[in-house]
């Protein structure tokens, strides 16, 4: 498949595993180059380092990030734009949905879980924005299925969720004319380390 991906600049958030890091080798594989980051570093150099010498030296970068921080998003957007001086597309990855079973989590929890997967989403299109509109670009969310439906997910995850679907159909009419915005809601996904790789290993 070509989609007229080459020599793009693409921002893959949470892609040292799972959704993120299959969507970081979708563009790979599309001829873009990727930034991946996440907030651990040990899996992130090793799938780096993995990529690196599948694809290329150059056409990937990498570097650790909390994305629901926006000091820290700041200083990824010098970093990106000093590698590269430009950016056409940001995947707003970064979330989690372990949580606990309760009807109304504790406060801890609750804001635990909102900013992984909301909050993370906010702050990525506030600060990487102005680059997408800089390049006519293309800001895409990465939802869930229980954003749209009520199927037993965590309640503040599915809330969070929800949320990102609300923010992007918003901003898509504000940002129109310069950035296109959208939201994928996926389903379940498994992968090493993911919700339903312990939930199977507890109960084969």
């Amino acid at each position: 498949m070509n989609l007229q991906l080459s020599g793009k600049k693409v921002l893959v958030t949470g892609s040292s595993q799972g959704i993120g890091a299959t969507i970081a080798v979708g563009f790979l594989d599309e001829g873009a180059d990727v930034a991946i980051v996440s907030r651990g570093k040990e899996k992130l150099v090793a799938l780096a380092n993995e990529l690196q010498s599948k694809y290329g030296f150059n056409r990937i970068i990498h570097t650790t990030c909390d994305c629901s921080k926006a000091e820290a998003l700041e200083i990824l957007r010098s970093f990106i734009i000093s590698e590269w001086g430009q950016l056409d597309i940001v995947v707003a990855n970064v979330g989690n949905g372990k949580s606990v079973p309760e009807a109304i989590p504790s406060n801890e929890e609750w804001l635990r879980t909102w900013n992984s997967n909301f909050e993370s989403a906010l702050q990525t299109s506030r600060v990487f924005v102005p680059e997408l509109k800089k390049s006519k670009g293309n800001l895409l969310f990465i939802s869930s299925i229980t954003a749209l439906e009520a199927i037993g997910a965590p309640v503040d995850y599915s809330t969070a969720k929800t949320a990102v679907i609300a923010l992007a159909k918003n901003i898509s009419r504000k940002l129109a004319q310069d950035v296109r915005v959208n939201v994928l809601a996926p389903g379940n996904i498994n992968f090493p380390g993911s919700s339903w790789d312990e939930k199977i290993k507890s109960d084969p």
